[in-house]
């Protein structure tokens, strides 16, 4: 089976506050830069042997658009040179709004990507502010005009929905814009607190508040009914998109399907086994430096069987069709509802699951509580 490629690249030019992401807040000067792009490219020729067959590249972040074209460039080059990523394949490159003009996105496209994952996050000049954003509202609908001048028809929104402070008028506004932008994709995020962020540290300190879970809820609810009534149906809790623009690469962390993690603190999933790297600049540097590309790696774990079938079952409970009961059966040699039903009763009797002879699904409600579903896979 093809495996997808990761490749984290840590360089930001702020930590914006609500971010818990392994990143390197600075824009890299040319040493640092190319310290980096050395040591990941050394890690990618020596991290399958024999070499995987790969049919799709991210490069998420931080910032990967921080980074320079050329060095870019690079990097997909040895993602075609060492895995065989075919031309065309699903290329795709996380930017910011304020980042580049129609030329650097042309440039983007020569280099090989053809998806572009754009950081709105926001429309609200306020919420990016105290998010730390480092663009204003005005700059994102400049972006993707002038991504789409630069070559790109692929185009994907991120977005945080529950942001301290949100009332419908607030996120209809931003819903509003987003949708004007006509993207073929976008990523919804229901807001989190976690981790050691600004936010997190405020939040521990009632010094923010929170929306209300319903309020959220039925802003979640109305955001599917307005991007479904746009063309834009959601196929994962998160995740939304126009018919044949679903993201393949994200596709395949909810599929049980391989994938490979490049850089500081990126990880991999591969014959049952999960491992990863280093978080920090200077230790993933140093150790590929002295010890190979093999050498940032951090740990591993194998997973047991039934773990296994576990992560499968609730990564595929996140997508709209559920999990097929008979390709379960044929991958894993049991049926999920045999091996984890009793530990599911709470969420049948609850309303957030059914199940027919075909397929296992999450329900509407069941999508807004589905770690509580999740959970009880853990």
């Amino acid at each position: 089976m093809a495996v997808g490629l990761y490749v984290h690249v840590p360089f930001c030019e702020v930590k914006c506050a609500y971010c818990h992401f392994a990143i390197d807040p600075r824009r890299p000067g040319a040493d640092r830069e190319g310290r980096y792009l050395e040591a990941l490219l050394a890690e990618m020729a020596a991290a399958a042997t024999p070499p995987a067959s790969a049919d799709t590249l991210y490069l998420g972040g931080g910032t990967p658009t921080v980074m320079s074209t050329a060095s870019l460039a690079r990097i997909v080059d040895s993602a075609r040179r060492r895995y065989g990523l075919p031309d065309g394949a699903e290329a795709t490159v996380e930017a910011n709004p304020a980042d580049l003009a129609a030329d650097g996105y042309r440039a983007l496209r020569d280099a090989g990507f053809s998806r572009l994952s754009l950081g709105a996050q926001s429309f609200d000049e306020d919420v990016l502010r105290e998010m730390g954003r480092p663009h204003d509202a005005a700059a994102i609908p400049r972006a993707a005009g002038a991504a789409r001048k630069g070559g790109f028809d692929n185009l994907s929104l991120d977005l945080i929905l529950g942001w301290p402070g949100e009332t419908p008028a607030r996120w209809r506004r931003t819903l509003d814009a987003a949708k004007a932008l006509a993207p073929e994709h976008v990523s919804l995020y229901v807001l989190e607190v976690e981790g050691r962020t600004a936010l997190g540290y405020r939040a521990a300190r009632g010094l923010v508040t929170l929306p209300e879970d319903d309020l959220v809820a039925d802003l979640y609810r109305e955001t599917v009914d307005a991007f479904g009534a746009a063309g834009i149906e959601r196929y994962e809790i998160s995740n939304f998109a126009r018919p044949g623009r679903e993201s393949r690469h994200n596709r395949k962390y909810w599929s049980d399907a391989p994938f490979l993690g490049f850089g500081l603190s990126a990880h991999s999933y591969r014959d049952g086994r999960r491992f990863w790297n280093v978080e920090t600049f200077g230790a993933y540097c140093a150790a590929i430096e002295k010890g190979g590309g093999l050498a940032a790696r951090a740990g591993e774990r194998i997973l047991t069987g039934r773990e296994h079938r576990a992560e499968a079952l609730f990564t595929g409970l996140r997508r709209r069709e559920g999990v097929d009961r008979g390709d379960f059966r044929c991958r894993y040699g049991v049926d999920p509802l045999d091996e984890h039903g009793p530990a599911l009763a709470d969420a049948f009797a609850a309303g957030l699951l059914v199940a027919d002879e075909r397929a296992l699904r999450l329900t509407e409600r069941g999508v807004l509580l589905s770690n509580e579903v999740f959970q009880a896979l853990i």
